[in-house]
C-alpha cells in the first residue's frame, strides 16, 4: 500500500528495532484502515450467524416448492427449452452474420461501426461456455479461436481493437468462466494467466490497483484450476497460492448491477468447478469464520456459504433471472419446475424480440444481468441505432437447458 511502506527503522539505542512513520498522517491512514476492516469482518459474522437459520428455512422452502408434480414441469421444460434452443440458434446465427470483429462479440451501430470491443474478452468468454453448455461444439471451437486472438505479446487483452485500456478482473473472470469448460489447450493458457501474474507482481494486466490488481477471490479460483489441471505448485504464483474466496464480502458489501453480476460470476465459478471436483478445497472467508469461532461451539457456517451469497445477490435485484438463477442453484432448488419457470420468464421478455437482435430501443442495458434491472425498460421513443449481440439470451438459454 502506498505510503505505508513509508517508513524509517531508527538506528539510535534509545529507538531501536521501532518503526516511526514520516508523519501522523501514515498512522492515522493505518489506524482508519485496521477500524474499517474490522468493522466489516465483525458485520459479516453477524450477519452470517444471524441469518444462519433464515438461510435453513429459506433453502427448505424453495427445495420443497421446486419439487411439485414432477412429471408435468418435466415436460413444460422440455417444451419451453426447445422453444428457448430455437430462438437461441437464432441469435447465434445473426450474431456470427455481423457482431464478430476477430472472432470475438461487439455490438454494432447502424451505420456498420462496431462497439462495445472493450468489453469483448468477457462477453465472448460467456458466449463459449454458452455454445458450450448447448452442445454445439463446432460453434464453441471457432468462439475460442476467436477468443485466443485476444492474447497479444504476453497479455490477455479486451479485444485486439482496445489496446487503450488495461485489462480488469472482470475481463479475467470472464475469462476464467471460459476454461471451466475445458477448451483447447487450456492448461497452456492457465499457465499463460499465472506468468502474467507472476510477471506484474500479483496483477492480471498493467493497470492501476483497483482494474487490474489480482483480488484474493480470483487468486482462488485460479489455484483450485491449477490443482485441478495438475500445474506444478513450484508454478504457482505466491498471490494465487495464497488466495481465498471473498464472495462473503463482496456479495455483503455489493450494488446492483456490475459489481453484483461479478460476484454472481464468480459463483458460478466456484459452483461449476466444485460440481466437478467435489473434493476440491477452496478457501473462504467463511472458513476462516469457522476456525476462529470452533472453540466457542459456534456451528459451522462454511456449509451455508453458497446458498447465503446466492440469496444476498437475488435479493439486490430480483428481475435479474441470472440472480434468481444463482439462488436457486446455490441451494441445490433447480428441477424441472424453477426452470420451466425462468425459461418462460425469459421468453416472455420484450428485452428480447423474436425478429432480431435486441437494439437500444428495445432496452437501456447492452447486456442485462450486468446492469440494474431499472435499465430494462424499453425505450420505444428512442430512435434503434444500436444492436447488441445477444449473447444475455444465449447465457440464460443454456444454463436452464444445459441437460435438454
Amino acid at each position: 500500500m502506498e505510503g505505508v511502506e513509508e517508513y524509517n527503522k531508527a538506528t539510535d539505542s534509545g529507538s531501536e528495532g521501532r518503526i516511526v512513520f514520516r508523519n501522523g498522517v501514515e498512522m492515522r491512514r493505518i489506524l482508519l484502515i485496521s477500524v474499517l476492516m474490522t468493522l466489516c469482518w465483525v458485520s459479516i459474522v453477524w450477519s452470517l450467524q444471524q441469518n444462519r437459520h433464515s438461510i435453513q428455512k429459506l433453502t427448505a422452502r424453495l427445495r420443497a416448492s421446486s419439487t411439485e408434480n414432477p412429471e408435468y414441469w418435466r415436460g413444460e421444460w422440455q417444451r419451453l427449452g426447445i422453444k428457448a434452443r430455437e430462438k437461441a440458434f437464432l441469435y447465434e446465427q445473426w450474431l456470427e452474420e455481423g457482431f464478430l470483429e476477430q472472432g470475438m462479440v461487439v455490438h454494432r451501430h447502424s451505420d456498420g461501426r462496431p462497439s462495445g470491443e472493450c468489453d469483448s474478452l468477457l462477453f465472448s468468454s460467456l458466449r463459449y461456455t454458452a455454445l458450450m453448455k448447448l452442445g454445439w461444439q463446432d460453434k464453441a471451437y471457432q468462439a475460442w479461436r476467436g477468443i485466443e486472438n485476444a492474447f497479444q505479446n504476453g497479455r490477455w487483452v479486451r479485444h485486439p481493437k482496445c489496446r487503450r485500456k488495461s485489462t480488469s478482473r472482470d475481463m479475467i473472470v470472464g475469462l476464467l468462466v471460459a476454461m471451466t469448460q475445458n477448451p483447447p489447450a487450456e492448461v497452456r493458457r492457465l499457465q499463460q494467466l499465472l506468468n502474467i501474474v507472476d510477471t506484474t507482481g500479483g496483477s492480471v494486466d498493467d493497470g492501476p490497483f483497483y482494474v487490474s490488481r489480482l483480488s484474493p477471490g480470483i487468486g482462488a479460483i485460479m489455484r483450485l484450476m491449477s490443482q485441478q489441471y495438475g500445474v506444478p505448485l513450484r508454478d504457482i504464483p505466491e498471490e494465487v497460492r495464497m488466495g481465498f474466496s471473498t464472495l462473503e464480502l463482496d456479495a455483503w458489501m455489493a450494488q446492483p448491477g456490475f459489481t453484483a453480476h461479478l460476484n454472481a460470476l464468480t459463483l458460478w465459478i466456484e459452483l461449476e468447478l466444485t460440481d466437478h471436483q467435489p473434493k476440491s478445497a477452496l478457501r473462504s472467508i467463511s472458513e476462516l469464520i469457522d476456525t476462529a469461532f470452533a472453540p466457542l461451539g459456534s456451528p459451522r457456517i462454511k456449509d451455508q456459504r453458497w446458498a447465503w451469497i446466492g440469496h444476498q445477490l437475488a435479493s439486490l435485484d430480483r428481475p435479474n433471472l441470472f440472480f434468481e438463477y444463482m439462488e436457486l442453484r446455490s441451494v441445490g432448488a433447480l428441477t424441472w419446475k424453477t426452470q420451466a419457470l425462468l425459461l418462460q420468464k425469459l421468453l416472455e421478455m420484450p428485452q428480447f424480440p423474436d425478429e432480431h437482435l435486441p437494439r437500444n430501443c428495445d432496452r437501456r442495458a447492452d447486456y442485462l444481468w450486468q446492469r440494474h434491472s431499472v435499465e430494462y425498460v424499453p425505450r420505444p421513443k428512442a430512435t434503434c441505432i444500436e444492436t447488441f449481440h445477444g449473447v444475455d439470451f444465449l447465457w440464460m438459454v443454456a444454463l436452464l437447458t444445459e441437460n435438454l
